[in-house]
């Protein structure tokens, strides 16, 4: 009877210890050097502080958003939305060619109290844009007035109603562009993260990739590469982190005003 006893005791305090790592995930730093580095956002609206590796360089993006590059990065690879040489940083709540939907505002909210339905249809969105541009790199040269109107044609692609001229592939409608979701909880320096992994496809090729959510509405995001001593998808976590933000600006009536020269 007492090895009974202590056997059930035994099992307790395992089943206690293995529910207290899941609720705790560890954020571990990459093991490479590291440098403290400051990049204000164009036009200075906000100031990005953090820790990234000393051979990374770090460059303004827009208003609310810098990047990372790795020294493996070139032309091509640095200029794609999502890379494992680009580790990309934005405030995601803050619109910025378009007003962001309502819908995704929800989503953003939800995401923080476990409900991820929203989050999944968000990133199958974007990398469906991705792919719908790398089809229109190969279209006749369009132009367009105003960032609605590439909207427009993008919606046109979307919807299949296009021209013979400009058409995207029968094999993409209704097509899950993300799947193989696995969501993270941790409890950062700076608050609450919610990482996101996923499997992506960008026209053919599927990638693996980590979007980090912050409760401060920014946000995180690289790509896994095995091959690569050090990918964007490795860092991110870290990064989210240790990152610090200094906001120089307010938003009224959906417009974002810059401290010092709008109030």
């Amino acid at each position: 009877m007492k090895y009974k006893i202590l056997s059930t005791i035994t099992s307790v305090i395992l089943i206690i210890s293995l529910f207290g790592c899941q609720q705790n995930n560890a954020i571990i730093k990459p093991d490479v050097d590291m440098k403290t580095v400051t990049q204000n956002s164009s036009d200075n609206y906000i100031t990005f502080s953090f820790d990234v590796p000393s051979d990374w360089k770090v460059l303004a993006q827009d208003y609310t958003s810098i990047a990372c590059f790795s020294p493996n990065a070139n032309e091509t690879n640095a200029g794609d939305k999502v890379s494992p040489y680009k580790l990309s940083i934005e405030n995601y709540i803050i619109p910025s060619l378009m007003p962001i939907a309502d819908n995704y505002k929800q989503a953003y909210k939800d995401l923080f109290k476990g409900k991820y339905e929203g989050i999944e249809e968000i990133i199958n969105d974007s990398i469906e844009y991705i792919n719908i541009g790398k089809v229109m790199e190969s279209f006749p040269e369009q132009k367009f007035e105003s960032p609605e109107s590439l909207m427009d044609f993008f919606n046109i692609l979307i919807d299949g109603s296009s021209t013979p001229d400009n058409t995207i592939p029968e094999s993409w409608e209704d097509k899950e562009w993300a799947t193989n979701f696995v969501y993270k909880e941790y409890d950062g320096e700076n608050g609450k993260i919610v990482a996101v992994e996923y499997s992506y496809v960008i026209i053919d090729k599927t990638y693996k990739a980590i979007n980090c959510y912050r409760d401060d509405d920014f946000s995180v995001c690289g790509v896994f590469d095995d091959d690569a001593e050090l990918s964007s998808g490795d860092l991110a976590l870290w990064v989210a982190d240790n990152m610090e933000i200094t906001k120089h600006y307010k938003i009224e009536d959906n417009m974002l005003k810059q401290e010092g020269v709008d109030y």
